[in-house]
């Protein structure tokens, strides 16, 4: 006896598929592209329920699958920028509020920072995600009146992150639909941004 030990193993080696049956490797492709599919849908579903940091990262992952380039600014409290063509963008300004926006909410003076860094041809758009544990049917207004007349005045679109989904989905329905959406969302001049029902 040496006193050698062996290493013991957590996953199986390289080499083990190729001792496998046919179709074993096409098998596991299969599982690993839809496991991957399946985390990016989950990652973007976490628009309807989450909050902070997290939505903010759904809300990104949400737009680079609607094929929008997007640049997150330094720190969690500045928009994500979201490219829609060579000199148009969306400013959005994520809520970490789980509650209706209220006049006297510090992110509205956020809103006011991002209308201040804009150009032209931007839009600030604030998205909001309140009551995240309720079924989206059933939420209160994402913002309050007096809230959402401070928007209107500084000509900021407010969105719920449903409506946000809501487009993700018609964009697996009908792009070109998807995308004028997009551009109204980009044209709409202040206030609460819906997408029609069809």
């Amino acid at each position: 006896m040496t006193g050698q030990t062996q290493a013991v193993l957590t996953e199986a080696p390289e080499w083990m598929s190729a001792e496998m049956p046919p179709g074993y490797q096409t098998r596991l492709s299969e599982i690993e592209r839809l496991s991957a599919d399946l985390d990016a849908m989950d990652r973007i579903g976490r628009v309807l329920w989450g909050t902070g940091e997290p939505l903010r990262d759904a809300v990104g992952a949400l737009f680079n699958a609607l094929k929008c380039e997007v640049v997150a600014t330094p720190g969690s409290t500045g928009p994500l920028v979201v490219k829609l063509g060579e000199s148009s963008r969306l400013l959005l300004v994520v809520s970490g509020s789980a509650s209706p926006i209220k006049k006297t909410d510090e992110e509205l003076a956020q809103a006011f920072r991002a209308v201040q860094f804009a150009s032209a041809n931007d839009r600030v758009v604030f998205v909001a995600n309140n009551d995240p544990a309720t079924p989206p049917a059933d939420r209160p207004d994402p913002v309050l009146p007096d809230a959402l007349g401070v928007l209107q005045r500084m000509r900021v679109n407010a969105v719920t992150t449903s409506t946000l989904f809501r487009l993700w989905r018609l964009w697996y329905e009908d792009q070109p639909t998807a995308r004028k959406v997009l551009e109204r969302l980009l044209a709409e001049d202040g206030g609460l941004f819906t997408i029609p029902s069809r």
